[in-house]
């Protein structure tokens, strides 16, 4: 099944307003449009510890021999909020300009991505 999108907000130098977090998909993954200058706000109002999974495209070539990337994992903990990103485009774009994670849980997970604008 496909992911879920996470639509992003995009800040203005007069000031945005932040809609309230979207529960997450940790059946098929979220992901969200990246330029370059996302973020990913992830809030756990659950008891227990949680993962995000940040998938990377990158690979890391020496010689004729190329290495995967690994992903990027982000552990949150318990009732806690993090901040993640910036999400550089070479290394964590999938082939449609959006970034992709998956979670070990979605159980009251809230997510949101905000954009920085240019202004």
């Amino acid at each position: 099944m496909a992911r879920a999108p996470l639509t992003p907000v995009t800040t203005s130098a007069s000031g945005s307003v932040l809609g309230a977090p979207a529960a997450v998909d940790a059946a098929n993954g979220n992901e969200f449009e990246n330029a370059g200058r996302s973020l990913i706000e992830i809030v756990n109002g659950s008891a227990s510890s949680i993962t995000a999974t940040f998938i990377t495209n990158g690979t890391y070539s020496v010689g004729a021999t190329s290495y995967a990337i690994a992903d990027l994992t982000v552990a949150i903990a318990a009732s806690a909020t993090k901040a993640c990103g910036p999400f550089d485009t070479t290394l964590f774009n999938s082939g449609t300009n959006t970034v992709q994670v998956d979670w070990t849980s979605g159980t009251s997970i809230t997510a949101r991505v905000i954009a920085l604008g240019t202004s």
